[in-house]
């Protein structure tokens, strides 16, 4: 059994060590142009396509905004791929606009959500829903500004809504986008307080890992239910894909435990978003080599 088990981690070695060998000759002059929206999870998942990229021969470049200005650059063709278009909620509004002019290429991972939280802390006796953010004795405790993030997300969009239709901003609460840095360091300082606050949050996303968080029921649903996060092309840069390159792009498929542990290596243990990328890809040589190969090991 101990040569059996020895056995298998020197050929997992080996296949790891092939995976992250060097980089093939690049096959044609063009750069690929990965687009992604400025956020670390969309940033070391962008890197691990690009990696994948270059191991194939083709030269990457990266290109990193808001939605608001990924999405129209994408359908122009000015970015040739995109990480990543939740459907068929979060992102439904820009794809409605967009996605005539976008394919989707394969399914990066699914059950990526976007939810309201607040910390396990607070006793769930008293808020399980955003109805119970309106009670007094709930409301006289939280903190009534809600930090979130970019202000042409999904989530702030889904929030803004949210915050209008149960009349919250009566008992006080206000909406405050803004950089993801201001939006996580508000999260430790609230949680490392004890304080009772809201956190309009997603995932794959590290925080689930590093803090444990109760999501709010909300009937309306304005935030939407479960998607899919797909990578996307442009249709001019799939239309100049071969067969076999277009099968190679649709191989690709992480998860969300992968991408969220990817966000965990760069937010908690400090590593780039393309260490991380690599570090993953090395843990994952199976997953990889069959992107590359189509055949399972």
């Amino acid at each position: 059994m101990q040569h059996d088990n020895q056995r298998r981690a020197l050929m997992k070695a080996a296949l790891a060590g092939a995976v992250l060998g060097t980089v093939a000759t690049p096959a044609r002059a063009e750069v690929v142009r990965i687009g992604h929206v400025s956020l670390s999870f969309y940033e070391a998942t962008a890197h691990v396509i690009r990696w994948f990229l270059e191991r194939q021969g083709w030269n990457t470049g990266m290109e990193s905004g808001s939605h608001s200005k990924i999405f129209p650059k994408i359908a122009k063709g000015d970015v040739d791929l995109f990480v990543a278009a939740w459907l068929p909620h979060a992102h439904a509004d820009y794809w409605s606009e967009y996605g005539r002019d976008l394919v989707k290429v394969s399914t990066l991972f699914e059950d990526a959500q976007l939810y309201w939280a607040v910390p396990d802390y607070v006793p769930a006796s008293e808020v399980r829903s955003v109805q119970d953010l309106l009670k007094p004795e709930v409301a006289a405790r939280m903190v009534k500004t809600v930090r979130g993030t970019l202000p042409d997300s999904g989530l702030m969009i889904g929030s803004q809504k949210i915050l209008e239709h149960y009349k919250l901003g009566d008992a006080g609460y206000e909406l405050a986008p803004g950089p993801a840095a201001e939006w996580i360091a508000n999260c430790d300082a609230r949680i490392a307080a004890k304080e009772w606050f809201v956190m309009p949050l997603w995932r794959p996303q590290y925080l689930n890992r590093k803090y444990k968080f109760r999501v709010l029921e909300e009937p309306k649903t304005f935030l939407g239910g479960p998607n899919t996060a797909y990578l996307v092309a442009s249709q001019d840069f799939w239309g100049r894909l071969t067969k076999k390159e277009k099968a190679l792009l649709s191989r690709i498929e992480l998860s969300n435990r992968s991408v969220t542990t990817m966000d965990y290596w760069v937010n908690v243990e400090g590593m780039s978003t393309s260490a991380a990328a690599r570090q993953w890809i090395g843990m994952n040589a199976d997953t990889v080599s069959f992107w590359i190969t189509g055949t399972e090991e």
